[in-house]
């Protein structure tokens, strides 16, 4: 890895043209007088791999997302898959944003040049479908090309293996070695479409692959009984948030027999800009608001909205009173762990859920009450990808679900990422069985115990933000926490998945299998965590709690109460902890 200086140098000469040379330049200058700015790390900070790959703003220099940076990454995850793959191949989409399309057609390019065959879809895709499409064809791999919710100035680059999923231990550090060691950006070829290699070597993904997925959906055992009219009156609303579901979802669920759906006008075509909304999120309320609007009009039973890449998944579902409810990611996830677990078909099989460290605990209540194995993983849905491959090894072991509390799920067992298609399919058949989910929730609650989270985000950007994340994990790490009393409970065990070292009455069975994270994870009497960690895709340190109430509802009418006790619990544990961590 060069040093910052070389880092800015190397942008002051071909193959970059005169503009970025002098811009370069300019960075150089502020740089050796000790100066600190955006153009300063553009040129001197490289994007590094996080939970998913590369993602930042588009723009020039080493620390941005632009042709050059994108291209040494696809070298040198392409690179990696011709020298240790026979008869290498990779699939490759993209989302609506800016430059998506030339950052997909540039690598498909690269691995063009240097002889793996490449599929590439010819219109922007949901995520889950490269992850499908990998697996179908028997790739050696596949990249998206995607920042996810991020605003419009943000793009990324996300590699995925044989398996569907994303880059996990022992390839990630062997392919970002490959691709730090990429240093004379001369050497990235930026290969035309005009050129023979690329007409050679890249084809497009025909609609046969989504044909298929939806075969395959109908078999994954998520469907309810029932009956076809409830299905076809079901008012649905949705919103692709100017992303890439917008054909698909219809489509899937026309299939299935939902033919009230409602596309959201001013937000169902791509557009990279995402006009209508602040943040293209789900899980943003302010991004869902016309749904609602649309939803109110129709008297629709439900809204649903996908993020740009259609991975995750957000809703609200119509109450008695007219008005909507938006559910959070642990309460859907949760809604739809329930509904699996509950209806399990065979008891000579064994099921799993596998959910990660910051996901709510309900979920390993729901799992033990029903017989089913429960795993926690790092952050990232990539760690419950490698979960279900050691499943998959296992005769008459079954995965069931997965999730994460960020909106992100995956109901069946032949996509490797979340998938905001499959789980929106189980989400509305759920709607169509219960008819009223917000009483099927409470039910939930009732039998498992009621649980509340949150989540508190504090973004810090550069280079000095990066040196304040880091610290204040570390100021947590120092410090003896166990007996302490946070939000009124007290610790009584701590874990840190970075030294892998359990204190007080946690375990250190939880890192059995699992990389080192720079992740603090306190656990508070009374069944409530509190975890820290900073982003792997955003320049944030992230604040996560799961606390149960310490006292169970017997009956519905208790919910409501309890609800919001442990919503001023969390309030005052989140600021405290946060007091202890040095960042309030």
């Amino acid at each position: 890895m060069l040093k910052p200086e070389d880092n800015i140098l190397s942008w002051t000469k071909s193959p970059f043209s005169s503009e970025i040379q002098n811009e370069a330049k300019k960075a150089y200058e502020d740089w050796k007088e000790g100066k600190s700015s955006e153009l300063v790390d553009s040129y001197a900070v490289p994007l590094t791999f996080g939970t998913g790959g590369i993602r930042g703003k588009i723009g020039n220099g080493i620390g941005k997302m632009n042709l050059y940076t994108v291209g040494r990454a696809a070298l040198g995850f392409l690179s990696y898959l011709r020298d240790t793959q026979k008869n290498p191949s990779i699939v490759i989409a993209y989302d609506s944003r800016r430059l998506s399309k030339e950052f997909a057609e540039l690598s498909a390019g690269i691995g063009a040049r240097l002889g793996v065959k490449v599929f590439i879809f010819p219109k922007v895709t949901p995520t889950p479908l490269l992850s499908y499409a990998i697996r179908y064809y028997k790739a050696s791999g596949g990249i998206v090309i995607t920042a996810s919710h991020n605003p419009p100035e943000y793009n990324g680059f996300k590699a995925y293996l044989a398996d569907g999923g994303q880059l996990v231990p022992p390839d990630d550090s062997l392919i970002i070695g490959r691709i730090s060691g990429i240093n004379d950006w001369s050497t990235i070829p930026l290969v035309k479409k005009t050129d023979k290699d690329y007409k050679k070597f890249v084809k497009p993904v025909g609609p046969v692959v989504f044909k298929t997925y939806l075969k395959d959906l109908k078999q994954a055992g998520i469907l309810s009984s029932v009956k076809p009219k409830t299905r076809n009156d079901l008012g649905i609303v949705y919103s692709p948030l100017h992303g890439t579901g917008g054909d698909y979802m219809k489509e899937m669920l026309n299939f299935f027999g939902y033919k009230s759906v409602f596309l959201v006008p001013e937000q169902k075509k791509p557009d990279g800009e995402f006009p209508t909304v602040k943040y293209p999120n789900p899980e943003e309320k302010e991004a869902l608001a016309l749904c609602e609007f649309h939803a109110k009009k129709k008297k629709a039973a439900t809204f649903i909205a996908t993020d740009p890449d259609a991975d995750r998944l957000g809703v609200g579902v119509r109450r008695l009173d007219g008005e909507y409810e938006y559910l959070n990611g642990n309460q859907i996830g949760s809604i739809m762990a329930a509904y699996l677990s509950e209806r399990k078909k065979s008891k000579t099989k064994t099921y799993h859920l596998v959910k990660t460290i910051v996901t709510t605990d309900l979920q390993e209540a729901i799992a033990k009450k029903n017989g089913i194995k429960i795993k926690n993983v790092l952050t990232g849905f990539k760690y419950i990808a490698e979960e279900m491959k050691q499943i998959e090894k296992k005769k008459n072991n079954i995965f069931l679900f997965g999730g994460e509390e960020s909106y992100g799920y995956l109901p069946v067992p032949f996509v490797r990422d979340k998938d905001s298609l499959s789980s929106a399919l189980l989400f509305v058949e759920i709607l169509a069985e219960k008819g009223d989910l917000l009483s099927y929730l409470d039910a939930i609650y009732l039998k498992y115990g009621l649980y509340r989270e949150s989540l508190y985000s504090l973004t810090l950007e550069g280079s000095s933000g990066q040196d304040q994340i880091k610290k204040s994990i570390e100021t947590l790490r120092s410090e003896n926490l166990i007996g302490k009393i946070i939000g009124g409970r007290k610790v009584v065990g701590v874990l840190d998945y970075e030294t892998q070292k359990a204190d007080g009455k946690a375990k250190a069975s939880v890192f059995k299998g699992m990389p080192k994270s720079n992740v603090i994870q306190v656990e508070l009497e009374g069944n409530a965590k509190l975890t820290i960690r900073p982003s792997g895709t955003e320049p944030k340190v992230k604040v996560y709690s799961s606390f149960a109430s310490l006292k169970k509802p017997k009956k519905q009418s208790e919910i409501s109460g309890l609800w919001d006790s442990l919503g001023q619990e969390i309030s005052r544990a989140e600021t405290e902890f946060l007091q202890l961590a040095g960042l309030k």
